[in-house]
């Protein structure tokens, strides 16, 4: 059933990144009264999300400040923000300037994004507010033309529409390991849980699973805090993030295409322009990302699935990289020892008491390799199959046939206005979401630069402007 009129309250559920910029926006633009219920689970993540709720000042952002604006149509209001700040950035070791191209730590953003959502709501017109909500949304049942929502708390929400901000999960467990393991103390399986660092210090060796961005904040974490043992890490690849380098634009675009083939066509044409233009790799990838959505679109679910297979490694080390200072530090730890590499399959874990064997299967060989640490850490990166996520929400909703997995099971079927589609594949007019729930539809979806411009066209979608 569509709404008959304009909303008076919206429930966003998830204070990260993606539900504070669709308040702020909400904020901003309604004139009408509006009440706007934010519900975020955990206090420390108001505002915040995980990735910039971190206190270490090491974890740096991955994007240059002079594109980490939270709005789309003011692309220097980040930078202008800690300019401001410049001389308190200052004084942390990893930062040596303050301009469009340095890469700040990721807890300065947290706090900017704060203040984004402070001046949205100081901002709002008469009648338009912001309730904050510290709880978990664990139910949700479209009654009539409202939402009823139900808190864990207790508590109960009426509201008009409903955002699912729901940002990123925590890891599926990786294979090689049983039930048993995976309840072990050894075991972290999720590489944010509070404690995680405070019980990886004492010890004198640990493996970190996966070899993406989350790997190396824990990598540069311990070694921060002065940890002295051995960190290994095991991927099936061996392929790591790379650095940023600055370079010129390229010239450089790919047509949408749905024919068969279509990946392997686009592949040799980007490696035939590196080639023949003797540039580097880096411009060529940066140009295709304004582009991505309509290019992933194109394909079709059969050429999305021979990306997803043969691409999707190689294409998230070259496209999601890291701070220049991260990767030299990185490599550092390479030379010294205290990061060691392993290439190849993880094929058990046994919890021995003191310590966990780990047995892998070299990439290339036959023949399986064996070594001890005393913690393991999933740092394999978000799960995305909302059917395995143990969340009540998700199943709730599931369960009602009120969301539905996009056919890839990158993460929820969605329309182009970011509405839930349902098991029976319509467009819902009362749930919505933005961000990563979104990555089977546009692919790129993770990142400041595309969240921002969703979050600002969700508002105006939710407003009717």
């Amino acid at each position: 059933m569509k709404p008959a009129s304009p909303p008076q309250t919206i429930a966003i559920i998830g204070a990260g990144f993606s539900g504070t910029l669709v308040a702020a926006h909400l904020l901003s633009r309604a004139k009408a009264p509006l009440t706007i219920h934010l519900i975020e689970r955990e206090r420390s993540r108001f505002a915040r999300g995980v990735a910039y709720s971190t206190t270490e000042d090491c974890h740096l952002l991955n994007v240059p400040a002079g594109n980490m604006s939270a709005y789309p149509d003011d692309r220097e209001h980040f930078l202008r923000w800690a300019q401001a700040r410049a001389g308190e950035l200052l004084d942390c070791a990893c930062v040596s300037e303050v301009t469009a191209a340095a890469y700040l730590p990721r807890r300065a953003y947290g706090d900017y994004l704060t203040q984004v959502l402070d001046e949205a709501e100081r901002g709002a017109a008469p009648g338009v507010g912001l309730e904050r909500r510290i709880d978990e949304v664990v139910s949700l049942k479209v009654e009539g033309e409202a939402v009823d929502l139900r808190l864990a708390s207790g508590a109960q929400l009426r509201a008009d529409r409903v955002v699912l901000a729901l940002g990123n999960f925590r890891p599926g467990d990786p294979s090689g390991g049983d039930a048993a393991f995976y309840r072990s103390a050894r075991y972290h399986g999720d590489p944010w849980a509070p404690d995680v660092l405070e019980r990886l210090l004492p010890t004198e060796s640990c493996l970190l699973v996966g070899s993406g961005l989350t790997m190396v904040d824990w990598a540069i974490t311990l070694n921060q805090a002065g940890y002295r043992g051995t960190i290994h890490v095991v991927s099936r690849r061996g392929l790591w993030p790379h650095s940023h380098k600055p370079g010129a634009p390229a010239a450089f675009a790919l047509d949408p295409s749905g024919a068969k083939g279509a990946v392997r066509a686009g592949l040799h044409r980007l490696r035939d322009y590196i080639r023949k233009s003797g540039a580097d790799w880096r411009p060529a990838i940066d140009a295709l990302r304004p582009a991505t959505p309509i290019l992933w679109k194109s394909l079709g679910l059969s050429e999305q699935r021979r990306f997803l297979r043969h691409l999707r490694t190689l294409w998230d080390c070259h496209r999601h990289r890291l701070a220049p200072g991260i990767a030299a530090r990185l490599a550092a730890m390479l030379d010294s020892g205290q990061l060691v590499r392993h290439v190849g399959r993880i094929r058990g874990f046994r919890d021995l008491g003191g310590q966990v064997e780990v047995v892998i299967r070299p990439r290339g060989s036959d023949r399986n390799h064996e070594f001890r640490v005393d913690a393991v850490v999933n740092c394999s990166g978000s799960e995305s199959d909302y059917r395995r996520l143990d969340s009540p929400l998700v199943k709730a909703l599931l369960g009602q046939r009120l969301i539905r997995p996009d056919p890839l099971a990158l993460g929820l079927d969605v329309a182009d206005s970011g509405a839930l589609v349902d098991a029976e594949g319509v467009a819902s007019e009362f749930l919505f979401t933005l961000g990563p729930p979104q990555k089977g539809h546009w692919w790129e979806t993770t990142a400041v630069p595309e969240i921002r411009g969703q979050a600002a066209r969700l508002a105006a979608e939710l407003l009717g402007v």
